[in-house]
């Protein structure tokens, strides 16, 4: 089993690193599952492969986004001036660089925190720091469970303030709970869609899925399958 971990390590290290297409990364690392789970049967019988495969993607999943959005930044870098200031910040970059720290904390009272965010998309802008912008941040959730409501809170406090307004909220998942997905026998279903789904819909920028079994057919404007958030980016940052 060590040999697809070790396998999946390096691909990430060579995403964000922009040595690997990161709109290919998906399919590499799903070309791996069979082989993982194999090895799991063979060393662990009494275990479910499946589960133990969800647990080691779960647990790599933050790192996989941010290597896939790096990668993919440093690409466009390289293709074109115009992308040269962009780049993704993890939250422990975010909080040591004051200037951006400063731009995407919410105030209470005589407190700015920052809101709850995995990483963050940046203009900055090197000569004139003040000038830089933060384009959007993105939460990475393998299950939403109870937790959809805080990415959508974060997203109204954004929007409370003029400083943060313009920041888009975006979400990453591997929506284990088939939140995202669209079945008409779903209990409590409006049309098939969850009320998690629905809320995430209408409150966020976008929400993205990395889950191989995601059909077309249940994307919506803002709810799609992950490798879309490259054209919505290259989008943005045009904007920007």
């Amino acid at each position: 089993m060590s040999e697809p971990r070790q396998i999946i390590n390096d691909l990430l290290r060579k995403i964000g690193k922009g040595e690997v297409a990161p709109d290919k990364t998906w399919d590499e690392i799903r070309k791996l599952k069979d082989e993982y789970i194999k090895a799991s049967r063979k060393r662990y019988p009494d275990k479910d492969p499946e589960q133990s495969w969800h647990v080691f993607i779960g647990n790599k999943f933050q790192k996989l986004v941010y290597s896939i959005l790096k990668g993919y930044v440093t690409k466009l870098k390289l293709q074109d001036q115009a992308f040269q200031d962009f780049d993704v910040l993890t939250e422990s970059e975010i909080k040591k660089n004051d200037i951006i720290f400063r731009k995407l904390a919410v105030k209470y009272g005589e407190y700015l925190l920052l809101p709850d965010t995995d990483m963050a998309i940046v203009k900055y802008i090197f000569e004139e720091p003040w000038k830089s912008e933060v384009v959007a941040i993105i939460s990475c959730k393998t299950s939403l469970r109870e937790r959809i409501a805080q990415a959508c809170y974060w997203k109204l406090k954004l929007l409370s303030s003029d400083v943060t307004k313009n920041i888009q909220v975006f979400l990453a998942t591997t929506d284990n709970d088939k939140d995202f997905m669209v079945h008409t026998s779903r209990k409590e279903s409006f049309n098939g869609r969850s009320r998690n789904r629905i809320i995430a819909e209408y409150e966020l920028d976008g929400v993205y899925i990395l889950r191989e079994d995601f059909m077309e057919e249940w994307e919506s404007p803002k709810v799609k399958r992950y490798e879309r958030i490259f054209e919505d980016l290259v989008k943005i940052f045009k904007k920007t």
